[in-house]
């Protein structure tokens, strides 16, 4: 009985087998290939201009820092006054244990940065800026930033963005318009967001 168990099927003919399973592996490579030549997204090196700072190569230490906690900030900030109907302040952010406004720990270790909400500026029917201004860091090297949210009503909706601005000058003022050229004209640079092609640049030099 255990012999006739252990006896091995073989198929009548596995040459068919083989073709198909061969044949069905050259078809998912190329339509793997189309695929990809079709919807691929390659990331190209950003282009950094004059008035631009890249978030991975330009800043360094605590300006990185609290670039990085500005740039999840943002989003919290246009939630706060989306619900609240006004801009939040010191007082909501101390409240909100909000970074990189909440005075902690943390904010002592990056230069005890000072916030002021700037009053919206309108630059068109239906648009305007809001400027939170951080300055006079106490760390050696460290400048000042601009978080500048843009926020567009269309209709019955609303569209907001945000970027995010340095000044290598620590105690440097807010610029007295809103418009680029101006920021600019100040000192000002627009950083750009860190990217999945910096990220694979920083694991090689690693």
């Amino acid at each position: 009985m255990e012999d006739i168990l252990r006896v091995k099927v073989l198929p009548l003919n596995n040459r068919w087998e083989h073709g198909l399973l061969l044949s069905a592996l050259i078809m998912l490579f190329v339509c793997s290939g189309i695929y990809v030549e079709k919807y691929g997204v390659q990331e190209t090196q950003q282009q950094i201009l004059d008035w631009q700072i890249s978030a991975f190569k330009d800043l360094k230490g605590v300006d990185q820092s609290i670039y990085n906690e500005l740039l999840v900030a943002a989003d919290e900030v246009y939630w706060m006054n989306y619900f609240d109907g006004k801009w939040p302040q010191d007082p909501e952010f101390q409240s909100s244990l909000l970074p990189p406004f909440y005075r902690d720990a943390n904010w002592q270790r990056n230069g005890s940065v000072k916030w002021v909400l700037k009053d919206v500026v309108q630059e068109g029917e239906g648009q305007g800026l809001t400027l939170y201004h951080g300055s006079g860091g106490s760390l050696r090297d460290q400048g000042s930033y601009l978080l500048i949210i843009d926020h567009k009503h269309a209709g019955g909706s609303q569209v907001s963005s945000s970027t995010i601005w340095w000044n290598p000058d620590a105690n440097s003022e807010t610029p007295p318009t809103s418009k680029t050229a101006s920021i600019i004209l100040h000192g000002w640079k627009q950083v750009i967001p860190y990217q999945g092609i910096d990220e694979f640049e920083r694991l090689n030099q690693g």
